[in-house]
């Protein structure tokens, strides 16, 4: 993606711009006063920029509930890290972790690329942040905030650095006259907040070039060298935030004439939908170019009215798929799409009907994680055999957007292709509300996955897994219907589940029709199903999503990518105040027009003794469920389920969301630690033999006490608002 020096930009506009952001940021609600059970989320790593075969020292920059944090997991295996230890400790000579700190040491054979990492700790397993292994790759030193004493760069080399608040950074670099430069700012493939702000300064203090970054993307911008002199580099965030969150790396080369992006950039979830084409690329033209079909194209919009026109030949009644994918490849685009039947008359003069248009396509989302994109896709029949002309328009057509946009159009036969896609949800009755959560399921808890389907002519009933999780952990089948492009799968820690961490897949089988049991698969088959067994359906393994950054006052929705896999983490050492069931797992069977009743019942554990607000959650089109209200001293109740007249017959999963109030201490193996250590230098200040250490042992019972005192205060029971999902409640509508 191309930026766009500074100059062009309407400087009040965005001025005020930013000056909204930050008012709007103030009325936000405080982070601090999220009200879930602690669950550990990693935000940023002293360093994010390796190279192969170092040894690093890196430490848990910012995080919540990063407590205990002993184990950093890479997803490369020659990537390893240890957490450091403290001094022993004196008189008793115990070793201690230096918790948050740990040794990273990288294979030399590890590729240079983009990786991801996630902090294990007491509160379980982090979302994933990214880092980057580059051979470039520098020791972290100070960066200067005065342009007369800035960092001297060298070419290839690759600094790791973080913006500093209301402050600028500063970089020397020699040039050659004439010679091209490519300056790249890391800031998106390292899963920083920044946005990326450069200027170029030249010896007379003089600001010669000035560009800003986007938020999905890499800063990059070329420049040719007027005179040999050092030329100053000047970074910083472009609303002037900082500090660890705010990090880049800073690389300058000598340019290339390639225009392939980086292996290392993120991918954006709505890449999903993307086909995998290998078109040919043709050059930018003011005549038609003739497209064969079955066949996909590659080309530009190069200016902001440019219109781009393709040929084909189709025949009558034989449908074909014409899709264009642009903003999928990460470009600014918002195309329109345009095809006319060629008429020809009896004196050979031809004219052009419209005959169909297309703009925006697939439009599955939620209010996080967004999957709509603005290119169009076409499911066209022919109505005559002839030519038929594509003309493709974007209509975004900003001036701050860059001057060329890359897009492909491909013309093909129709195909039943499906994809999916599934997310950690962040438990909140508001659904706008999400964070770059980890996860931590106490014994008894529960947790959220989503699970999209992007569809392409594909209409069958999916049912969604987890095949293989953990011992200890249960999630039953949840399905999409025909009708939906969405589902939940609820995931629960038995009594019994162990301290463990582990990766995990969901699946996804599409069934023949209504929904039929799958060749060998043992589980229950769709019950409203009346086909023939074992069709082998097939199936799909859903590309996984993580939330990088919440909505704030900068960001109007939360900011997400692809990750390598999802994790799961349970424990031991916690029992979950209260869990939320049907009573039976049987499905409920009913016709259109009925009110069905749920038996609900709750199981409630020290801690738990208010009301409980039961809430349905992805339920089907034409299905409505009340507020449920379980009162403080019940553990049961009945949940009327309204299928209306408008239900369309099929097989759904929905659940309910109970919000209420518990009483939670949070760590208490602290505490009992702590007093454990006061208490054994205590038995070791009544020993007669250690008699000329009392001062010592005294001193070191002080400093105890105190430990314990700030302790006791972190671990006392408090009150949370906690957001509990109940397990899944199949409905067949018949």
């Amino acid at each position: 993606m191309r930026h766009i020096p500074f100059p062009t930009i309407a400087w009040p506009r965005l001025a005020r711009f930013a000056l909204c952001l930050c008012l709007a940021n103030l009325f936000l609600p405080n982070r601090s006063a999220s009200a879930q059970l602690p669950v550990i989320e990693l935000r940023s790593l002293s360093q994010s920029i390796f190279a192969p075969g170092g040894e690093y020292e890196v430490a848990v920059a910012a995080g919540s509930h990063t407590d205990e944090s002993e184990q950093l997991e890479f997803s490369h295996p020659g990537i390893v890290a240890t957490v450091l230890m403290a001094a022993p400790q004196p008189l008793t000579n115990a070793e201690t972790k230096r918790y948050g700190n740990f040794r990273v040491t990288l294979s030399p054979d590890v590729p240079e690329g983009r990786y991801e990492v996630r902090a294990i700790g007491r509160f379980g397993i982090s979302n994933p942040r990214s880092i980057l292994v580059d051979k470039g790759a520098q020791p972290i030193r100070p960066v200067q905030s005065d342009p007369s004493s800035a960092s001297p760069l060298a070419l290839d080399a690759v600094y790791f650095n973080h913006a500093t608040s209301q402050s600028r950074n500063f970089y020397s670099l020699p040039v050659v006259a004439g010679k091209e430069y490519l300056v790249r700012l890391m800031t998106h493939s390292i899963d920083s907040r920044m946005l990326a702000s450069a200027s170029l300064i030249n010896r007379k203090a003089q600001t010669i070039r000035s560009v800003i970054g986007t938020d999905y993307s890499d800063l990059e911008f070329a420049f040719i060298a007027e005179e040999t002199a050092p030329l100053t580099i000047m970074i910083h965030d472009a609303l002037y935030r900082g500090g660890p969150d705010y990090s880049y790396g800073l690389q300058v080369t000598e340019s290339t004439d390639s225009d392939s992006p980086p292996s290392s950039i993120a991918q954006h979830p709505l890449v999903i939908s993307a086909p995998a084409l290998q078109p040919i690329r043709v050059a930018e033209s003011d005549t038609t170019v003739n497209l064969q079909v079955p066949g996909a194209v590659e080309s530009d919009f190069d200016s902001p009215t440019d219109q781009d026109q393709f040929i084909c030949k189709l025949q009558k009644a034989s449908p074909v798929t014409i899709e264009v994918v642009s903003q999928r490849l990460g470009e600014p685009t918002d195309v329109r799409m345009v095809v006319e039947r060629a008429i020809d008359d009896a004196a050979g003069v031809r004219t052009w009907q419209r005959v169909a248009t297309a703009e925006d396509s697939h439009n599955v989302t939620d209010a996080v994680i967004r999957l709509a994109t603005n290119d169009p896709i076409l499911n066209f029949t022919p109505p005559e055999d002839g030519d038929y002309r594509i003309t493709l328009t974007d209509l975004d057509t900003g001036l701050s957007l860059g001057s060329v946009q890359r897009y492909q159009l491909s013309v093909a036969p129709p195909n039943d292709s499906w994809e999916l896609a599934a997310y950690h949800v962040y438990p909140n009755k508001d659904a706008n509300v999400s964070r770059p959560t980890g996860a931590h399921l106490a014994r008894g808890g529960a947790l959220t996955i989503r699970v999209f389907a992007i569809r392409n002519q594909m209409t069958a009933p999916i049912k969604v897994t987890i095949p293989d999780l953990p011992p200890g952990l249960s999630c039953p089948p949840a399905w999409i219907a025909s009708n939906q492009n969405q589902t939940d799968l609820i995931v629960t820690a038995s009594a019994e589940a162990p301290i463990q961490q582990a990766e995990f897949q969901v699946q996804g089988i599409a069934m023949d029709g209504t929904g039929i049991e799958a060749a060998g698969d043992k589980e229950a088959s769709d019950p409203a199903s009346s086909a023939p067994a074992n069709p082998a359906p097939a199936k799909r393994i859903a590309k996984s999503v993580t939330v990088v950054w919440e909505k704030d006052g900068y960001r109007p929705t939360a900011h997400t990518r692809l990750t390598d896999s999802l994790a799961i983490a349970s424990s031991e050492l916690d029992v979950y105040p209260v869990s939320i069931d049907p009573a039976s797992t049987e499905p409920i069977t009913t016709a259109k027009g009925t009110k069905p009743k749920v038996l609900i019942k709750v199981q409630r554990q020290e801690g738990s003794k208010d009301a409980i607000v039961l809430r349905g959650k992805n339920l089907p089109a034409g299905v409505a469920a009340g507020d449920l209200t379980i009162p403080a001293d019940k553990s049961e109740a009945e949940w009327t389920i309204d299928v209306t007249a408008n239900a369309k017959p099929g097989t759904y999963t929905f659940w309910g969301q109970g919000e209420t109030k518990v009483k939670f201490a949070v760590n208490p193996q602290s505490l009992t630690r702590a007093t454990k250590l006061r208490d054994d230098l205590k038995t070791m200040r009544a020993d007669e033999s250690r008699a000329d250490e009392h001062a010592a042992i005294d001193k070191a019972i002080a400093e105890a006490e105190k430990q314990i005192e700030s302790i006791t205060k972190q671990t006392a029971v408090k009150d949370f608002t906690v957001y509990v999902p109940s397990s899944l409640i199949t409905l067949v509508v018949q």
